[in-house]
């Protein structure tokens, strides 16, 4: 078959979070700023997705902008790529399978988080500051964009946060189902469609969009801290404390072994 079923994705989750935990520096850091590279290229092609398109059109123009968006998952995904908020559900995998230590864990956030950011804010101040193409036409798109983003309170921040990676992390998930690429590219597509569409919060995202706004003129440093330390904590939960738990509890803690004893009853 295509896929795996539910107790084999938990096995091959677990499996790819030991390889993350204990991945190299290099290999970790060269991955990060890959995966902060491409949703901040992502991040680029939604703006001017949306471009100029009058407020008269309302969700219309958030829709569009959500199908845009996943490219960028999905080149990481495929591609290769270390991502933090999908490292949030996978490495905590292994960690409640006693397979990695829980400094293992937190090495493996912290080298990834720092990578994503520049990679992120790269793409931000060379492709999307310096070639121009956020500013002009896409400018006022720009600044509009972040000051979304930053507009919640930290309550809101965070509890969209935990909204975002519930999503992002169920992409991820079902990357790790299917076994062909046309499977993984709808499998990881549709919840990250969904969560953009939803207007929820990603960090690794914000780490490119408040920086542009930032570069646009729109928005601030304190608005950026403000934003990404509640976002950051609800990704945690929702990737690890939700996607993670849930499914390794279902399939690691409360499923028995089915003898054939019980098959004959």
């Amino acid at each position: 078959m295509g896929v795996y079923s539910p107790p084999e994705i938990v096995d091959v989750t677990i499996q790819k979070g030991v390889e993350k935990a204990k991945a190299s520096f290099l290999t970790l850091s060269v991955l990060g700023f890959a995966a902060g590279m491409f949703i901040g290229l992502a991040g680029i092609a939604f703006i001017r997705a949306m471009g100029t398109m009058p407020a008269e059109w309302g969700s219309l123009v958030l829709l569009i902008g959500a199908c845009v968006f996943p490219f960028g998952l999905i080149c990481l995904l495929l591609a290769g790529g270390e991502l933090v908020t999908g490292n949030m559900m996978v490495v905590s995998m292994a960690l409640f399978a006693k397979k990695i230590t829980a400094k293992e864990w937190l090495r493996n956030m912290i080298i990834v988080t720092l990578f994503n950011f520049i990679g992120a804010f790269f793409v931000a101040y060379f492709f999307g500051y310096l070639t121009g193409a956020l500013e002009g036409d896409f400018l006022e798109r720009t600044i509009l964009v972040a000051r979304g983003r930053t507009k919640d309170t930290i309550l809101q921040a965070f509890l969209s946060g935990i909204a975002c990676n519930i999503l992002v992390s169920t992409g991820v998930y079902l990357n790790f189902a299917s076994k062909d690429m046309i499977g993984k590219i709808v499998g990881i597509w549709l919840p990250i469609m969904g969560f953009v569409m939803s207007g929820f919060q990603h960090v690794v995202a914000n780490m490119f969009i408040i920086p542009a706004g930032i570069l646009a003129g729109g928005v601030t440093w304190t608005d950026f801290w403000l934003n990404v330390i509640p976002v950051y904590l609800g990704n945690v939960i929702g990737g690890g404390g939700f996607i993670a738990f849930l499914y390794f509890a279902a399939y690691k803690i409360g499923t028995k072994k089915i003898s054939p004893k019980d098959l004959a009853q």
